[in-house]
This record gives structure tokens, sequence and C-alpha cells, in this order.
């Protein structure tokens, strides 16, 4: 997730993290480290607030990019889903002697 809300407020006549944090009533803190910290994501109150003062919809000013560590895991996942898929096409017996696919009854 990248916070665009510098730019988002660009195209809202927003120039600084002062007029920013006028224009919302957020703590001043805050504003600067939305305004200025890509890495830093609005709290749920926080996107209500935005969303009323200047009428739009979180995705106006968050936007979704997977990182390299999410892709990563995308990947595994599927290698791991069409590995299970694969075992549940295979037939089994109780006579095959794969003591690592059976699992004893309680």
């Amino acid at each position: 997730m990248i916070n665009v809300l510098k730019e988002f407020l660009a195209t809202k006549g927003v120039e600084t993290a002062y007029q920013f944090h006028k224009k919302t009533g957020l703590p001043q803190a805050t504003a600067y480290r939305l305004y200025n910290k890509r890495n830093v994501y609005p709290d749920q109150k926080t996107q209500e607030i935005v969303c009323r003062v200047f009428d739009a919809q979180p995705g106006d000013f968050l936007r979704y990019e997977p990182d390299s560590a999410e892709e990563s895991a995308k990947h595994d996942t599927q290698q791991s889903t069409s590995t299970v898929s694969n075992l549940k096409s295979t037939p089994f017996s109780a006579d095959d002697e794969s003591p690592g696919l059976m699992t004893e009854a309680a």
C-alpha cells in the first residue's frame, strides 16, 4: 500500500502539509506525517475526515502496489495449491507404501 495523499492534495489545491492540517483540523504532527511519508497510512477516522473534507474515496489517496515479498508469497501459494491439486487427483489406496501421505485415526 502506498500513501499518495500529497499528489491527491495537489489536485485539490493543497500545496503544503500546513494547509492540509488547517483544512482538515487533524493534529499538526499527523497531517505532516501523512503528507510527507508515503509509507504512513491514515487510520479509519482520518480517512473519513479526508474523504469528507475533500469529497473523496480512500482509493483517491491510497494505492495498492504489491511489494516483492507479497509477490513471492503469492507465487509460493500458487505452487502449493498446484501441488495440493496434484495430490487430490492422484488415487490413493491403503495398500500404497507411502506412509508420509497417511494419517492414523485417533
